[in-house]
C-alpha cells in the first residue's frame, strides 16, 4: 500500500474505471489504480472532482488536506461508527481523570525515551559532554512523570525536556549551514525547522490513518486538550514517533546532504504566504519564514516514505516490522488499552 501526494499546484484529481487520474491544463500527469492506495495527501491548490470525492469516500481511502507548507487543514470523513463499541470505551475511559492522567504520562514517557535514544546514538566528538547533559536532564524529567498530579504538570515536564532536547540537537548535531538554534513552529524561522514542521504534518497524516483504521475517535485524547477540529488523540499518539520518524530523518538527511540549504525558499517579501496570514509578521528580515522550495518537496516526501518502510524491532511481537506498520500496531494497542484488554506501552526505538 502507498500514499499519493498531490503537490502540483492547479492540478485536478479525477476518477475513471477505478483509477485515480491527475490532470493539469487538460494533460494527464499521472494515474494509478486505487487498490494500491492507503492515503491521498492533497497539498495547497489541488482540486478534486465531485466524482473523485465520492469515490474516495466510498472506497474508504483516507484523504488529508494540507497547506503548501505542510500544515494540516483537515480530512474527508467517510462513514463513521462501525467500531462504536471501541469509541464508547474510549469516551468512557477518558472521562476518568485518573485514567486520562496515566495515559498522558505514557505518551510523554514514550517521547522522552526516544528523544534520549536519538541523542545518545548521535553523541560524538567534542560536544559529547554537552549532549550527555541534555540526556540526563531529559531522563530527570522522565523520572518526575509518575509524581505529576495533573495534566498541566505532565505537559510541564514535557516542555522542560524539550528545552534541553532541541538546543542539544541544534547546537551539536545539525550542520552549521542550517543554523538551527531553537524550535519555531508557526511559522518555521529556518530550514531545519521547516523540515521538522513539514515532517510532523506528514506524520500526522500517517497516525491519523492508523487511528481511523482501528476505529478510535481522533478528536478525543488525553495529553492534548480537546478543541474544535483538533485531532487530540492523533497528536497524543504522534509524540512517541516524532523523534523516531521525523527528527532522526531530518538529522540524517542534512548530515548526508540529501537535503541542503538550496532546497528551501527564503522569503524576503513583506507579504507572507496565505497559509501564514494568521501569524504575526517577523520583525527582522532574517526572521522571515523559510519553506521548502516547490521542486524539493518530492525529495523530502520520498525520504519520509522510505523511512516509513524501514524495518525496526517491535518488542511487543518480538519481530521487526516496517515503521508504518508499527504506527498501526500502536493504534491497535491503544484501542485494546481503552477496552481493558492490554496495557498501553509506548513504542521505544532500539
Amino acid at each position: 500500500m502507498s500514499v499519493l501526494y498531490l503537490i502540483d499546484q492547479g492540478a485536478t484529481l479525477q476518477v475513471s474505471g477505478g483509477r485515480l487520474i491527475i490532470k493539469k491544463h487538460g494533460q494527464t500527469l499521472q494515474w494509478l489504480h486505487a487498490s494500491k492506495l492507503e492515503q491521498v495527501a492533497i497539498m495547497g491548490n489541488v482540486s478534486l472532482t465531485p466524482q473523485a470525492i465520492a469515490f474516495l469516500l466510498e472506497t474508504g481511502i483516507d484523504t488529508v488536506f494540507l497547506t503548501r507548507s505542510g500544515r494540516y487543514r483537515g480530512r474527508l470523513a467517510s462513514r463513521e461508527g462501525k467500531n462504536i463499541l471501541v469509541r464508547r470505551q474510549q469516551f468512557r475511559r477518558l472521562d476518568d481523570p485518573a485514567f486520562e492522567l496515566d495515559l498522558a504520562r505514557r505518551f510523554v514517557r514514550g517521547k522522552l525515551v526516544n528523544c534520549r535514544y536519538l541523542l545518545s546514538r548521535r553523541t560524538r566528538g567534542r560536544y559529547e559532554r554537552d549532549v550527555k547533559k541534555a540526556i540526563h536532564r531529559i531522563r530527570y524529567c522522565e523520572s518526575r512523570l509518575n509524581d505529576a498530579a495533573s495534566l498541566d504538570e505532565v505537559r510541564g515536564w514535557e516542555g522542560n525536556a524539550a528545552a534541553a532536547y532541541f538546543p542539544a540537537v541544534g547546537q551539536h548535531l545539525v550542520p552549521e549551514e542550517f543554523r538551527f538554534t531553537l524550535r519555531s513552529k508557526r511559522p518555521p524561522r529556518d530550514a531545519f525547522n521547516s523540515m521538522l514542521s513539514f515532517g510532523y504534518a506528514l506524520l500526522l497524516g500517517t497516525i491519523s490513518a492508523s487511528v481511523q483504521t482501528v476505529g478510535l475517535d481522533p478528536y478525543l485524547g488525553a495529553l492534548h486538550a480537546p478543541d474544535n477540529g483538533k485531532p487530540s488523540l492523533v497528536l497524543d499518539l504522534m509524540e512517541e514517533f516524532r523523534p523516531v520518524l521525523v527528527d532522526a530523518l531530518a538529522l540524517k538527511s542534512v548530515s548526508t546532504r540529501q537535503i541542503v540549504p538550496a532546497d528551501f525558499r527564503y522569503q524576503p517579501e513583506a507579504d507572507l504566504p496565505a497559509e501564514l496570514d494568521d501569524e504575526l509578521p517577523p520583525e527582522a528580515p532574517d526572521e522571515y519564514p523559510v519553506l521548502f522550495a516547490r521542486a524539493s518537496l518530492p525529495k523530502w516526501i520520498t525520504l519520509y516514505e522510505a523511512r516509513l518502510r524501514r524495518p525496526a524491532p517491535y518488542a511487543r511481537f518480538g519481530v521487526s516490522l516496517a515503521l508504518r506498520q508499527i504506527c498501526l500496531e500502536q493504534a491497535r494497542l491503544l484501542a485494546r488499552h481503552f477496552q481493558g484488554e492490554e496495557e498501553y506501552v509506548p513504542f521505544g526505538f532500539r
